[in-house]
C-alpha cells in the first residue's frame, strides 16, 4: 500500500514533468475534429496548461477515492497513475477538450457516488446529468455514455421515476440552452455540423497504425486483468465498495467500446478513459500484491515509455 504524503505527490509531479519536459520546450501541435468548444487556440504554450489540468484532475481522482470507498485503505495511486497515463501518450501532452471533458465526466460521476443510501436525491440526479450533458460539447463520445450513466444511477440507488426524470432534465437542459440559443441567433447550422463530423464511426482497422493496434491490445489485456483482480476478494468488501465498483466496470466497459469503435479516427475521449483506469489499477494494485502483480506493473511502465518514445518520434500518428 502507498500511503499519500507530501513527499509522494511531489515526486510524481516531478516525475510528471520529466514526461512532459520536451514539450515544455518544442510545444507539439494538437489536432481538433469538427470540436464544439475549441481549446486548442488558448494562449501561452498548450503544454504547460495540459500539464496544470493533467495534475489537477490527478488530484480529482485522488479525492473522488478518498471521500467515496473504492478500497479501505488510503492511497495516493490514481493520482499516480493517471499522470503515468497520460504522460507516456504523448498526443494528450497539450490542453485538449478531452481533458476537460474528463473533469465533467468524473463531477458526473462524484453525483452519482453521492446519491448512496439517500432517500431521492433529486439535485444530485440532475447534477450528474448536468455535467455529462456539459461534457457532451467538449467530448461528442459522452452522448454515447447516456445510457451507462442511468445504469450507474440505477447500482447506487434504486432509479425512481423522479430520479429517472431529475436526470433526464439534467441531461437536456445545457442542449436546450445551447442548441435554443443558436437558433435564435440563427447559427443552428453549426450544431447540427458538429454532430454530423463526429457521429460517423470508421471501423477499417486495416488502415490504422498496427502500432497503435499492437499497443491499445496490449493495453486493453491489462486492463481486463486489473478488472478480473478487483472481483477477487470482493465478497468481504462493504457494499459501497462493490457498488462503486460495479460503478467504474460499467463506464470502463462504455470506454472500452467507445476506445475501440473509434481507433481509427481521432478523438477525446482518452482522457476520461485513462482517468477511469487510474482508479482501477489502484484498487487492484492497493488490494493484491504479489509478484504477478509486481511484474504486470512493470509491463505497464515499460508499455507507457515505449509509446511515449515513439509519439515523440511520430511512429504512432
Amino acid at each position: 500500500m502507498v500511503h499519500p504524503n507530501i513527499f509522494r505527490f511531489i515526486f510524481s509531479i516531478l516525475f510528471g514533468g520529466l514526461l512532459w519536459a520536451k514539450d515544455f520546450f518544442v510545444p507539439g501541435s494538437s489536432h481538433s475534429n469538427g470540436l464544439f468548444f475549441n481549446l486548442l487556440d488558448f494562449p501561452g504554450n498548450n503544454s504547460i496548461w495540459g500539464f496544470l489540468l493533467t495534475v489537477g484532475i490527478a488530484y480529482l481522482l485522488f479525492r473522488l477515492q478518498e471521500t467515496y470507498t473504492f478500497i479501505q485503505q488510503r492511497t495516493f495511486l490514481p493520482f499516480l497513475f493517471f499522470i503515468v497515463l497520460i504522460g507516456g501518450s504523448y498526443s494528450l501532452h497539450n490542453l485538449t477538450n478531452g481533458l476537460f471533458g474528463a473533469i465533467f465526466l468524473l463531477l458526473s460521476l462524484w453525483q452519482i457516488f453521492s446519491t448512496f443510501h439517500k432517500n431521492e436525491p433529486i439535485e444530485a440526479a440532475f447534477n450528474a446529468g448536468l455535467f455529462l450533458s456539459i461534457g457532451y460539447f467538449f467530448v461528442f463520445d459522452f452522448l454515447f455514455l447516456i445510457p451507462f450513466i442511468f445504469i450507474c444511477l440505477y447500482i447506487v440507488n434504486n432509479l425512481s421515476p423522479r430520479l429517472f426524470l431529475a436526470m433526464l432534465f439534467g441531461l437536456l437542459t445545457p442542449a436546450i440552452l445551447i442548441f435554443g440559443f443558436s437558433f435564435w441567433m440563427g447559427n443552428l447550422d453549426i450544431q447540427l455540423n458538429y454532430f454530423v463530423n463526429n457521429i460517423q464511426f470508421n471501423l477499417d482497422y486495416g488502415s490504422t497504425n498496427h502500432l497503435v493496434l499492437i499497443f491499445s491490445f496490449i493495453f486493453t489485456i491489462i486492463s481486463l486483468i486489473a478488472i478480473s483482480g478487483c472481483f477477487q476478494n470482493r465478497y468481504s468488501s462493504s457494499i459501497t465498495e462493490r457498488k462503486n465498483l460495479q460503478v467504474l466496470i460499467w463506464i470502463f466497459s462504455a470506454l472500452l467500446i467507445i476506445v475501440w469503435a473509434r481507433i481509427s479516427q481521432r478523438t477525446e475521449i482518452f482522457p476520461s478513459f485513462f482517468a477511469i483506469c487510474a482508479l482501477l489499477f489502484s484498487i487492484f494494485f492497493s488490494t493484491r500484491f504479489s509478484k504477478k502483480n509486481t511484474i504486470l506493473f512493470i509491463i505497464l511502465l515499460i508499455l507507457q515509455i515505449i509509446t511515449l518514445i515513439l509519439g515523440y518520434n511520430g511512429k504512432l500518428g
